[in-house]
């Protein structure tokens, strides 16, 4: 687990000629790529190394976890000249090695790092195919005078790039990126517009910067000298399988898969040659990891869980009923409430990004605790988007598949499902998916956000064209799949990947390594081909009778939905009961208390430091937001607001 950055200019790559041009790009690009790996010291506490090549700078920081003593970064190939840069771990590495020696390579580390290096010599691109891990890497070959870059399949470790012309850098965040000359600072609006709706800071490739890209998970990128522009391509996707082609299997034998894929992929990343442990919270998937790793670690397991000090706001009472039933050593991490506004700041600073959510703050306090005597921790992130946890997000196909597509003629009846749909959308009728999506999965409700920019910005934006057409192009490739699928997909590609890119950098904040099982992509690839109520149902027949006259808000409130139900069933014997019974419950936040107290001084801080009350929002929409704050929807909308205007000061700062 590391930070990378590097550049490259096309136009000098691997050439003789023009040497005062190559070398001024030389010592600019390496200087430039100096001041990234400075910046994600970090990410990488145990060691940094740069590699030079006519045209290209690569630069690496190491936070050591296997082959510690021989793993050093860039790593190059002396026959071929091929250089390396790599952050993540390559799970399967000690097969894809024998395979590899019986190839005839001969290795002299005992790393990954070496491995995929080789890996690449014996099969290019096509050895991505062959990857089990997490990964985000940067390989120059001055055979073919190109720069490849490549994400892995679910996009666990974050990679980002910026073209200017024959110029290509790339760094594991923004902030390190920002240390490129030329790479500005510019908001990119319909991005920003996004990340109002969603919290999520990328609108497919593009960040909330103009001149900032995000290699999208399963994509590669190559950057050959002599072209003009980068060629990206998706190695990997999601398998998208109509209802009508999906098996059944039998549903104990579909939990048995899922148990023993899941078992591999805890199994292959326990390996470590420093200490590794987990995090455990009071839900059904840690509880499952733990279970998992205590028995292939023999018991000599660790877990840590994170809690607020207000009663309410911790699991403790969950956590440590899996820890006694499988011996596990959990140790409990505090946090003060005191304390949430600095590291809210320390993490956009360490970032460049705005926060996704609360939760970000007590992950990088987790991880906080749980390096003072270990390393690498398993986590149970994806396991939501794989099996189904949130209930409304993608139950809510229920009201969308029952719902009128046109407004009801006037003065016709309203039908008992009509009224339902009017309690919770406020109409009886639903559009299309994208439309109802966005109702049900965002922060801020179109009409307020358009109240709350500035007029013009609202104008650049095209009244948000980019946004909804990002999401109505994903559903249209989704069209021949259920609702429910097309929900789970979406989340899968755009909610997921904001999860672990947040994981990733609260984690890394704090020099910890975060291992994801959920996300392995084998067992992706198989929970996706599997019908809807193998993931989630109602609970019995007479739930389903009870849901006729109510909407998915009140359906979940009266418990009538079993989520995860084929992870539950795989671990039903692990899992202490209370645990296995508990509904899904996200990582408690007193978040609308705090913006009701201590957050809304913070909040009125970063608004006057911050120029976005006068170039992006209305201030008298903030203030009438500030005035509200403790009421349910100001709070909710107040988070990416303020956040946007932390890292929008900080951000000038910098600048």
């Amino acid at each position: 687990m590391c930070g990378i950055a590097g550049a490259m200019d096309a136009g000098l790559a691997g050439s003789a000629d023009a040497r005062e041009a190559g070398a001024a790009f030389l010592e600019a690009a390496a200087s430039a790529t100096q001041a990234a790996l400075d910046v994600m010291a970090a990410r990488g506490p145990d060691g940094q190394g740069l590699w030079r090549a006519p045209g290209v700078v690569l630069g690496h920081r190491r936070l050591a976890v296997l082959d510690v003593a021989g793993g050093a970064q860039p790593m190059t190939d002396r026959a071929t000249g091929v250089a390396l840069v790599y952050n993540g771990e390559i799970y399967n590495y000690r097969e894809l090695r024998t395979e590899l020696v019986a190839l005839g390579h001969a290795f002299a580390t005992a790393s990954d790092t070496e491995v995929l290096l080789r890996a690449w010599l014996q099969w290019g691109e096509d050895a991505l195919t062959r990857l089990s891990g997490m990964f985000a890497f940067a390989l120059y070959d001055p055979r073919r005078r190109a720069l490849f870059l490549a994400r892995d399949r679910i996009g666990i470790k974050p990679l980002f790039y910026a073209v200017q012309g024959a110029r290509l850098q790339f760094a594991s965040s923004c902030s390190a990126l920002l240390r490129y000359p030329g790479v500005g600072r510019a908001p990119h609006w319909d991005a920003v517009s996004h990340y109002l709706s969603t919290i999520r800071a990328t609108l497919g490739r593009q960040t909330l910067y103009r001149d900032i890209q995000s290699l999208l998970p399963g994509e590669c990128l190559s950057f050959a000298a002599g072209t003009d522009a980068p060629s990206v391509r998706r190695y990997w996707d999601f398998p998208i399988v109509p209802a009508a082609d999906k098996p059944r299997p039998d549903f104990d034998n579909a939990a048995e898969h899922v148990r023993e894929l899941l078992t591999c992929a805890v199994r292959e990343q326990l390996v470590s040659d420093v200490p590794l442990g987990g995090f455990l919270s009071g839900g059904v998937d840690s509880s499952a990891l733990a279970a998992l790793a205590a028995r292939e670690t023999g018991g000599a397991f660790t877990a840590y869980s994170v809690g607020y000090e207000r009663d309410g706001y911790h699991e403790w009472d969950y956590t440590r009923q899996t820890a006694r039933m499988h011996n596990v050593a959990c140790r409990e991490a505090v946090l003060r409430e005191a304390d949430f506004p600095g590291l809210w700041r320390r993490l956009i600073r360490e970032k460049g990004l705005p926060l996704s959510t609360p939760n970000e703050a007590p992950i990088f306090e987790l991880s906080r605790a749980l390096r003072r005597e270990l390393t690498v921790a398993l986590s149970g992130e994806g396991a939501d988007e794989m099996f189904g946890g949130y209930v409304t997000p993608y139950f809510s196909a229920f009201d969308y598949d029952r719902a009128r597509r046109v407004a009801p003629a006037s003065g016709e009846e309203l039908t008992p499902t009509d009224r339902a749909l009017q309690r919770l959308y406020r109409r009886p009728y639903l559009l299309c998916r994208p439309d109802h999506f966005f109702l049900v999965n965002t922060w801020m409700p179109f009409d307020a956000k358009r109240n709350l920019l500035q007029p013009d910005v609202w104008g650049m934006t095209d009244s948000d064209a980019a946004v909804f057409g990002f999401y109505e192009g994903w559903f249209d490739r989704l069209r021949d799949c259920t609702t429910f699928d097309a929900y789970l997909h979406v989340h899968a590609r755009v909610n997921l990947e904001g999860l672990l890119q947040r994981v990733d950098s609260s984690s890394m904040a704090a020099s910890v390594e975060v291992r994801v099982p959920f996300t392995d992509h084998r067992l992706a690839e198989y929970l996706f081909t599997l019908p809807d109520d193998y993931k989630m149902d109602f609970k019995a027949p007479a739930s389903r009778a009870a849901a006729a006259e109510m909407n998915i808000a009140e359906i979940d409130r009266a418990g009538l939905i079993e989520s995860k139900r084929l992870l539950r069933r795989a671990f039903r014997q692990e899992v202490p009961p209370a645990v296995l019974a508990r509904p899904k419950v996200s990582f408690p936040v007193p978040f609308r208390e705090n913006f009701a107290g201590a957050w809304r001084a913070l909040a009125r801080e970063a608004f006057e430091r911050s120029t976005l009350p006068d170039t992006l929002f209305r201030r008298s929409a903030l203030e009438s937001l500030l005035d509200t704050a403790d009421q349910p929807q100001s709070a909710l909308a107040l988070w990416p607001v303020t956040n946007l205007c932390l890292w929008e000061a900080e951000e000038r700062a910098e600048g």
